[in-house]
């Protein structure tokens, strides 16, 4: 009799559902734990931008050197600021086109491609300044597109040459770095470098190091 008194006790509490101070508390759980997620989420999709801008400017980079080489053709990629890169192929019907240290008719290999998002070519203030910690060394961070370090700097054209070299207007070797982030975002600083005796480029990314400076790795 007593259990039966109690079953149907339960099946009362089970019908009648949960009171509206439960439901509360639920809530406010799910609305902590959404809001906690998005905070440890944010940065990341943030860099996310930087991270595509930065493969994105490297795969354009190296596509343009494998194609000059495979094809024996001059290929030129100009960086627009603030966020276009144009790749152009030197035109076959001109002689100069497949010859190194020349200079060719130009024709775009393609549409021009923007960075994504809210991405650009951009130097935030607080990435590293000195010559010694710039990646690979070129340049001191003042200029976001920064090839033809060999002649002052600034360059903002790479010529990628079929012996594979990368070369400026004047057929002068090309080195230097663009800096890819989200403008006023530090840590979503990235960097692409390029040696124009062999055409090889590095991606590198900024990051807290010792001691709690800014650093450049890979």
């Amino acid at each position: 009799m007593l259990r039966n008194w109690k079953n149907q006790k339960h099946r009362k509490h089970l019908e009648r559902g949960f009171s509206m101070v439960e439901v509360v508390v639920v809530t406010a759980i799910i609305f902590v734990v959404v809001a906690t997620a998005i905070v440890s989420i944010a940065p990341s999709l943030r860099t996310s931008k930087s991270n595509a801008g930065m493969e994105l400017v490297l795969g354009e980079l190296r596509r343009a050197h494998e194609r000059a080489v495979d094809e024996r053709r001059i290929y030129r990629v100009t960086f627009t600021p603030p966020n276009t890169i144009q790749v152009d192929v030197g035109t076959v019907a001109v002689v100069g086109a497949t010859i190194t240290d020349s200079a060719p008719v130009f024709v775009a290999a393609q549409a021009p491609l923007p960075l994504p998002g809210a991405v650009q070519f951009t130097v935030v203030p607080g990435i590293p300044t000195n010559a010694l910690n710039t990646p690979d060394g070129f340049g001191v961070g003042n200029n976001a597109i920064d090839f033809d370090q060999g002649n002052g700097g600034a360059g903002t054209q790479v010529y990628f040459e079929p012996d594979g070299r990368a070369l400026d207007a004047g057929n002068r070797l090309n080195s230097g770095v663009v800096y890819i982030a989200e403008p006023g975002n530090l840590f979503s600083s990235r960097a692409v470098s390029l040696y124009g005796s062999t055409g090889r480029t590095k991606s590198w990314t900024l990051t807290k190091v010792a001691g709690g400076a800014t650093g450049w790795t890979q």
